[in-house]
């Protein structure tokens, strides 16, 4: 085949070999809760359950309506009401690290080639941001909250008389081992999440400015969603899970 010819069935554009894979756009444009996740030189990355590796994917924040564009991590395991788990640096990027209950639009996107080598160095690449009437309208597309009858059930269990019982002394156990947490908030005062943690048997883990109070580590993601669903009905529904490599 001569290089007209293949030209053409390229309709006039040169893909060089190293090129990201190409997704259409309108073949995705998910809404709903993102979810964080800690790996060693994790960079400007995103994982979703179907576009591919390598890929890049533009995020945004619906609450501020900040658009930054990412490199993708392909991540079939991931289930639930989370469309996508950023990495740190990611999700201080599109400005929803401290929040518990992120909720973002992803959708494929094509950065030049310059953005590209960008975004690999872990740089943050942004696109304008979104206008009011475009968040209204993906707002509309989040699932429902919970109805109020579970939270108060939920308000009342944490606030029911605990019977006294005699302390027995601790038993050590075998350390945990796996990539899945549940993260019960993220606050700014040490003293409160180390009262938290002791509330939900977790731990407290520094990240910047913030404390994080997890449950954890769990070996599979089923299992991280029952200890949620237990923390859930202690009171905390904002507590997620996610995933550390």
């Amino acid at each position: 085949m001569n290089a007209l010819a293949l030209l053409f069935m390229l309709g006039g554009q040169i893909v060089p070999p190293d090129a990201p894979p190409v997704v259409h756009e309108q073949l995705l444009d998910d809404v709903g809760g993102a979810g964080f996740y800690e790996a060693r030189g994790a960079g400007m990355t995103v994982r979703h359950r179907t576009l591919p590796s390598g890929s890049f994917a533009e995020v945004t924040a619906l609450d501020s309506g900040k658009m930054v564009v990412l490199l993708v991590e392909q991540d079939p395991s991931l289930s639930g009401d989370e469309v996508a788990l950023l990495s740190e640096s990611a999700a201080e990027a599109v400005g929803v690290l401290d929040q518990m209950e992120a909720k973002v639009r992803i959708r494929p996107a094509v950065p030049s080639p310059v953005e590209q080598a960008a975004i690999r160095a872990g740089n943050e690449v942004t696109r304008l941001p979104a206008p009011p009437a475009l968040l209204a309208a993906l707002k509309r597309r989040l699932p429902s909250p919970p109805k109020l009858a579970t939270m108060l059930v939920a308000a009342t269990t944490i606030t029911a008389p605990k019977p006294v019982s005699r302390p027995t002394p601790p038993v050590a156990r075998p350390a945990a081992t796996g990539r899945w947490f549940v993260q019960v908030a993220a606050l700014s005062d040490a003293a409160r999440a180390a009262t938290l943690a002791k509330t939900v048997d977790g731990v407290v883990r520094s990240a910047g400015r913030l404390y994080r109070v997890q449950s954890g580590p769990f070996t599979t993601r089923a299992a991280a969603e029952t200890a949620r669903a237990a923390i859930a009905r202690r009171g905390f529904a904002d507590a997620r899970i996610i995933a550390q490599d």
